[in-house]
């Protein structure tokens, strides 16, 4: 992919504020990097993308917004950071990993109206999507295999204009829990 102006500033701008926090970047020629997109980890000051996934740019962004709420020890960070969700699965921490990435997709959003970002425009949906799928990692025991936003049927289901409430990321759509079961199992 191949970044416009915008997005090339966007890109050194964030770069060089990772760099001087003293975060290893690593960009991996590889579709995926640790069996995922790219993370942020904050224990060993990191954040790794996989540039070969088509994605790479927009994972680099949420990533780095992520790094953003880790620097600036949001209460939605702090109250998420400790949480090894991915190795417990326990249904206690899906609404503090919801909101935690919900806070880091709003970060994103303000950065994609700043700086003018491109290919965003159902960004809303998707992350929606993302965010209400914790609920079939949970109950799978397993990340999903496929991420919900790349399915319309499933995008097409979520709000565009608003984040889910509470209590919509604590009790989805049955038919919305269904597809994404069913699409990205």
């Amino acid at each position: 992919m191949k970044l416009k102006k915008n997005e090339a500033d966007y890109f050194q701008y964030a770069v060089k504020e990772l760099i001087d926090d003293k975060i290893d970047l690593h960009f991996s020629r590889t579709v995926k990097v640790d069996d995922c997109g790219g993370y942020f980890d904050p224990l060993n000051k990191e954040l790794k993308v996989a540039i070969w996934n088509k994605y790479w740019f927009y994972i680099f962004i949420h990533e780095f917004n992520h790094y953003k709420q880790w620097k600036l020890k949001t209460k939605l960070w702090e109250a998420a950071e400790d949480i090894d969700f991915f190795n417990s699965y326990e249904a206690r921490d899906v609404l503090p990993i919801q909101l935690m990435e919900q806070e880091c997709d709003k970060m994103v959003l303000k950065d994609i109206k700043k700086w003018d970002l491109n290919g965003f425009e159902n960004y809303i949906q998707e992350s929606n999507s993302y965010h209400i799928s914790y609920n079939n990692i949970c109950n799978k025991k397993e990340f999903p295999k496929k991420g919900p936003f790349r399915f319309e049927e499933i995008v097409s289901l979520c709000p565009k204009d608003r984040f889910y409430k509470i209590t919509e990321l604590q009790h989805p759509k049955q038919k919305l829990y269904k597809l994404i079961d069913e699409l990205c199992f």
